[in-house]
């Protein structure tokens, strides 16, 4: 504005800051005029790289700003601490905060407000969407309907670290429903037991011997008696020995793709299923029965666990099992009660499901 009204109206040359803008008032042969005309180059080339804000103008504009401090600051440092020299100090600290703000700027990457823009960048380019339907005016009268459940997680498992990434709380869920089921298998075997002890008739307990002396007319009779002995034992007895016995050998012996668990975790195991996982056996004893089932299976095993707490009986069920080299494979496993070192487990078989669609059809 100064220079305006100094170059049309011949306004007065007054306050003297405005011609010590620039360094070059310190050299001889510079009119009022020349400097003045200098000192507004350096405005407007301030003020437009401060408008076209961007990290690399905000560095630039630093140039022409620090030769205005030099300037000013030079005037400052050789002469007194007066009140001719106001406006210098005043331009002075105002020249050093717009340097500040600069620096926060380009050192936080945080883009100072543009007011000239270019056409091309003010609309950013975004995918074309449907306008969202206008939603009902609810009325006074209608009934409240209850929202929508959210539809189920489903897991992406196309990745190795697909499996890596499954919650651990899915599998102590998983862990924690098999516990639940093997007391209360055990709760109502005891119940049993129970309710055939008390309907069981006198004539059916164990013949206690005699302590007399067996004469040679009471030979005949002693294989009578022993054969009550041995038919006295029950048949869940007897079933219990076969299925120790068995255990000992279905799962070294055959060839069939069989392990045994017992609270979810794998306490025997065939070779043949070790080579389907592509694990050694030594590798998979003791090992979380969960942990190889695959995310897109959690649903099938979680169900038939869910359905067994329910008192349903199941003894087959489908899902996907994880193999070593992260394959999955469609299985369909076959559940029968076992007992194993003298405590309840499950014994499974594993039959592979060739083609999964085929067979949901």
């Amino acid at each position: 504005m100064k220079f305006l009204f100094i170059f049309f109206f011949k306004a007065s040359y007054d306050p003297q800051v405005i011609f010590e803008l620039t360094p070059l008032y310190l050299l001889s042969g510079f009119s009022n005029v020349q400097l003045l005309s200098l000192t507004l180059l350096l405005f407007v080339l301030d003020m437009m790289l401060h408008l076209q804000a961007s990290k690399r103008n905000l560095l630039l504009s630093m140039l022409p700003t620090a030769l205005i401090l030099s300037s000013i600051g030079f005037t400052i440092m050789f002469n007194p601490m007066d009140q001719t020299y106001l406006f210098h100090y005043i331009l002075f600290g105002c020249l050093l905060l717009i340097v500040l703000i600069d620096y926060h700027y380009v050192l936080k990457g945080v883009v100072a407000p543009r007011f000239f823009k270019r056409a091309a960048r003010e609309v950013p380019r975004e995918p074309i969407q449907e306008p969202s339907p206008t939603p009902p005016v609810p009325s006074f009268f209608a009934k409240k309907t209850p929202p929508l459940p959210s539809p189920p997680i489903q897991y992406n498992t196309k990745n190795l670290a697909d499996l890596k990434n499954v919650s651990d709380a899915m599998v102590q869920r998983m862990q924690h429903l098999v516990d639940d089921l093997d007391k209360k298998a055990h709760q109502i075997e005891v119940l049993e037991n129970k309710i055939q002890q008390q309907q069981t008739p006198a004539s059916l307990e164990r013949l206690v011997p005699p302590t007399e002396r067996v004469t040679l007319e009471q030979k005949p009779s002693l294989p009578d008696k022993v054969n009550n002995l041995v038919t006295i034992i029950s048949p869940e007895e007897g079933l219990i020995l076969k299925e120790r016995i068995e255990n000992h050998l279905v799962v070294e012996e055959m060839d069939r793709i069989v392990a045994v668990i017992q609270r979810g975790i794998f306490r025997d195991i065939s070779h043949s299923f070790a080579e389907f996982l592509g694990y050694q056996r030594v590798e998979l004893l003791q090992k979380n029965f969960f942990v190889f089932i695959a995310p897109s299976g959690f649903d099938d095993a979680r169900k038939y666990y869910l359905n067994r707490l329910k008192g349903t009986t199941l003894n087959t069920f489908k899902t996907v099992l994880l193999t070593k080299t992260q394959t999955e494979v469609p299985v369909e496993i076959s559940i029968t009660p076992t007992i194993f070192k003298g405590d309840s487990a499950e014994f499974i078989t594993i039959k592979e499901i060739k083609n999964k669609a085929t067979s949901e059809e």
